[in-house]
């Protein structure tokens, strides 16, 4: 049995090395001693999300989150976001205008602002970091078009404390355009190309201890129930596709993108190591949070064989429709500086600047039709997202999650129950630094554990629209 002193696992590996990323060390968590939670619009906006008065509220009462004529819907762009994409989003703006109310597009001096802050941007608007109300002019629902250099990570974390946040970014116009036009198409069309069904495609290497952990706390409950319990699958009326362990290879992940044994399934689940590229590394922003299949047996270097990017997705697959739960480091992006080792009160850097991870962008903006969204985790992913403070399996918060989306939820609300568990463990842990600050004696790894805990909760984010949602009841039964 795990104990508050046990050091988190990360799902990672180091490319240069083939070896699992590393721990916290006691060194980092001393470093954590000398930093000061100062209070602002954030930390309230959290410690209020942690009540248990307020916990359950999203919209104020009386607007309907599942509905876009009450939650409204807008777009914010950053600043440099050219007018060739501004057009290729166009049918996307057009579908959501038709349906919101309000509608809005927040560009130029309404637009981000350099140096912004979540709470900044939200005053210009005369709105404050609470319940929304989208009558006061800012929609529940909000898609920010940037790349993450420009717009940064932590603005997203921080307006989907209250708000529905999604983000969108390529490298074309054209795959804004394909992306725009598959949810238009999916949501408009008579019928929908995805079966009432899941996957769950979770490695298990008899050499590691994070998959063992994850496919025994985490796919096999999900897969089969947890205590004779019926899964969360069975109860929403969806078949489920499973490829575990030996069966979680690439080519029976690419054999499932394009829907070869059964047809694509409305939501995959994935569990398994994400690659990890040094800064430097000329592979770096194609294959970062590559996806380590079971392939990888450790023998000798980690090599492409080894693992799923962007690349591997093929020009063949049958996206459109699916939703995409991708559980991996650096899955969904890499930051500039280590969110996890700050020795000498001096970040690391770990890469040129921020960035997307490629696979997410290749899912959504496929030539032959895109996924819906991708939930995935910026830098690394621990063990602590679906463990309780004692190292037993509580993966309500992902059962939660998947069993709204399977309901038909849009993501952007199906999604806040990490943001409640980030506000919690948050609020616990300036708690936790306010007696430490008093003398009180705080064990050093419970201190850090609490740190990954909280920026582990916070660091899951949307790549797509968040109004999507899943046509359920016009999906085939399985």
């Amino acid at each position: 049995m795990a104990t508050d002193d046990d050091a988190p696992i990360p799902f990672g590996i180091r490319a240069d090395t083939g070896l699992p990323l590393s721990g916290l060390t006691d060194e980092v968590i001393n470093a954590l001693l000398g930093r000061k939670i100062e209070p602002n619009a954030e930390t309230l906006a959290l410690s209020n999300r942690a009540d248990p008065a307020s916990i359950s509220f999203d919209t104020e009462g009386g607007v309907d989150p599942g509905d876009l004529a009450q939650a409204g819907w807008g777009v914010i762009y950053a600043p440099s976001v050219s007018q060739p994409i501004k057009d290729a989003l166009q049918p996307l703006l057009d579908h959501r205008k038709a349906q919101a109310q309000p509608f809005k597009i927040f560009d130029g001096p309404d637009g981000y602002r350099a140096g912004d802050t979540a709470n900044d941007w939200l005053k210009r608007h005369n709105v404050r970091m609470d319940v929304v109300d989208p009558e006061k002019g800012v929609p529940f629902y909000l898609l920010l078009i940037g790349p993450p250099d420009e717009l940064p990570f932590e603005f997203q974390y921080s307006l989907d404390i209250y708000w529905a946040a999604g983000r969108l970014w390529f490298d074309t116009a054209d795959e804004f355009r394909r992306y725009a036009e598959s949810v238009v198409r999916y949501e408009t069309s008579a019928t929908v190309p995805t079966a009432r069904r899941g996957a769950i495609f979770a490695t298990e290497h008899d050499f590691d201890e994070a998959t063992q952990l994850f496919m025994r706390q985490v796919a096999r409950p999900l897969a089969d129930g947890e205590n004779g319990g019926t899964s969360v699958w069975k109860r929403r009326k969806y078949g489920l596709q499973t490829l575990l362990g030996d069966g979680a290879t690439k080519s029976a992940l690419a054999a499932l993108l394009r829907g070869q044994a059964q047809q694509t399934p409305a939501l995959l689940v994935s569990g398994s190591h994400g690659m990890q590229f040094p800064l430097g590394d000329i592979r770096q922003l194609e294959a970062q949070g590559a996806l380590v299949c079971q392939d990888w047996v450790r023998s000798g270097a980690i090599k492409p064989e080894h693992w799923f990017a962007a690349s591997d997705v093929p020009d063949d697959a049958k996206l459109q429709g699916m939703m995409h739960f991708l559980f991996a480091c650096y899955g969904g992006g890499c930051t500039e500086l280590d969110d996890f080792d700050r020795l000498n009160k001096a970040p690391k850097k770990i890469a040129d600047k921020p960035f997307l991870s490629r696979l997410p962008q290749r899912l959504l903006g496929h030539s032959n039709g895109g996924a819906l969204a991708v939930l995935a985790h910026v830098e690394r992913a621990w063990a602590y997202s679906f463990q309780g403070q004692r190292g037993g399996s509580q993966i309500q918060g992902f059962r939660d999650v998947i069993g709204r989306l399977l309901t038909g939820q849009r993501i952007g609300q199906a999604t806040d129950m990490f943001n409640m568990r980030w506000a919690a463990i948050a609020t616990e842990l300036s708690d936790m630094q306010a007696d430490l600050a008093k003398g009180a004696d705080v064990p050093l790894r419970k201190l850090g554990n609490l740190w990954v805990s909280r920026d582990d909760a916070r660091n899951f984010l949307i790549l797509g629209d968040p109004a999507v949602r899943l046509r359920v009841e016009d999906m085939p039964p399985v």
